[in-house]
């Protein structure tokens, strides 16, 4: 059972890692996870009608979330 944990740890980094790698340094700069997290904050944003100085900062506070959750995923993992 305790290879399962850590089989399923090492496939959370490696789909971490993948995000990150796609995100920042692939040309289409489209990562899986960190398309998600954005696209939900902005329909967030549309869907609850914010003005306009709510909504200029959802891209910066979907950057810094996509950061915390690599971040997050990253350090959990390695903690364990």
């Amino acid at each position: 059972m305790k290879w399962l944990v850590s089989l399923v740890g090492a496939g959370l980094v490696m789909v971490t890692l993948r995000d990150l790698f796609h995100t920042l340094w692939h040309p289409t700069r489209h990562g899986g996870l960190s398309r998600l997290v954005m696209t939900a904050l902005w329909r967030l944003a549309r869907r609850f009608r914010a003005p306009g100085r709510v909504v200029g900062l959802v891209g910066p506070l979907a950057m810094v979330t996509v950061v915390g959750m690599w971040t997050v995923t990253v350090e959990h993992i390695a903690t364990r």
